[in-house]
């Protein structure tokens, strides 16, 4: 038989064959991926020509506390925005930066409905000049299911807070939250809007402003730096208009996101939206004390330790145990030392000092440092800006 590459080639896949099949029997498919704590609840109809569903994203504590409440956010386009809001909130509840909150994604029930057409109705309160369609500028409609089926299932069934309830949307779901807050603006504690669309809402702004009323939400605006140039405009005329208005006590925002396009920002927009709009309910405020803190405020340094050619294990006893000491007494904030199974001994240390000196001088006394088995480097970490606290 003559050899060929093509042949190599054949003779090589035949004899991976066993190991593929093998490795696809010890690898089979488990399905989809499928979001713990969530579920879909599909509403009664409210509309002739159109079903909603809700899907909800609940708390880690929500089955273990049975008497508590939580905030809700509610966001239009759950269909695709909902797992975006719900890594997001995930997040920040692990940061402190929110207290547990549901999530609620806005869709549309049935096999493969047309969200594009239907949200294109629903979002918009007005319609293009020579449109018949009925089911478009539906926003009232729209508002009036949410305020009235969404929200009831949301207080009776999952102990929804009725105090902190927020909406967000991006493009035309960030106007409808927009059309929201300019026609029924308690009906949320808190509106988030990324690239809104405004053309249509103007009149429904200056209706609120000469009606007198107060309104105590909190407001976040943003829109992208790359967007349409006629689009980004015409979003920040509209947010220089509701910042300049006296009538929004608890207070407007607006985010410029650099570098992205329209939808592009919608994981910072939220991010930094939900951040303004929940701040009254914030489980901790300002710079984190989880990690490097010191109660004198001293810098820190980093000491990295490494060993000069082969060490037994027992020879590094006197260091591990200085470090072990100095951690018990307070002296450092961490040490670490390398796993036993890595051939290069190495170990590292983070002390608060008030200067190089002092963390020098830690070094120095360490135990394997003097008797010549370790080397040493202090790292000084630069201060850099300071970070904003309230």
């Amino acid at each position: 038989m003559r050899f060929t590459p093509a042949l190599g080639i054949a003779l090589l896949c035949w004899s991976n064959l066993p190991a593929l099949k093998a490795e696809q029997e010890i690898a089979p498919s488990a399905g989809p991926y499928v979001l713990k704590d969530t579920e879909i609840r599909v509403l009664p109809r409210t509309q002739p020509d159109r079903q909603y569903e809700l899907i909800i994203g609940l708390p880690a504590s929500f089955k273990t506390a049975p008497t508590k409440i939580y905030p809700v956010v509610f966001v239009t386009d759950g269909y695709w925005d909902f797992t975006t809001v719900w890594a997001t909130v995930s997040n920040m509840v692990y940061g402190k930066n929110l207290p547990e909150m549901i999530v609620v994604g806005l869709a549309y029930a049935g096999d493969n409905p047309d969200v594009g057409g239907l949200k294109q109705g629903d979002h918009g309160p007005v319609k293009a000049v020579g449109d018949t369609n009925p089911s478009h500028g539906r926003a009232a409609q729209f508002r009036e299911m949410i305020e009235k089926t969404a929200i009831p299932l949301m207080e009776k069934d999952y102990r929804a807070d009725p105090h902190h309830r927020y909406l967000m949307g991006c493009s035309s779901g960030g106007g409808f939250a927009l059309f929201t807050l300019l026609t029924k603006p308690d009906l949320f504690q808190g509106y988030v809007a990324d690239s809104p669309s405004t053309e249509a809402l103007w009149q429904f702004e200056s209706a609120l402003a000469a009606s007198g009323r107060s309104v105590e939400a909190r407001v976040f605006l943003s829109a992208t730096e790359n967007e349409s140039d006629a689009y980004r405009r015409d979003i920040i005329a509209f947010y220089d208009r509701l910042s300049k208005r006296n009538y929004l006590k608890g207070g407007v925002k607006f985010r410029l996101i650099e570098n992205m396009r329209h939808a592009g920002g919608k994981p910072e927009c939220y991010t930094q939206g939900l951040m303004y709009v929940c701040e009254p309910i914030a489980p901790e405020r300002g710079i984190s004390t989880n990690f490097y803190t010191d109660p004198q405020n001293r810098p820190h340094f980093l000491i990295s330790y490494w060993a000069v050619g082969a060490v037994a294990p027992e020879a590094l006893k006197p260091h591990e145990d200085y470090l072990a000491q100095a951690v018990a007494a307070k002296k450092l904030f961490e040490a670490t030392s390398a796993a036993p199974e890595i051939p290069q001994r190495y170990s590292n240390a983070i002390l608060f000092a008030s200067d190089p000196t002092e963390a020098d001088a830690f070094a120095k006394a360490d135990p394997g440092v003097s008797s010549g088995i370790l080397k040493y480097e202090v790292i000084a970490v630069p201060a850099g800006p300071a970070a904003k606290s309230k």
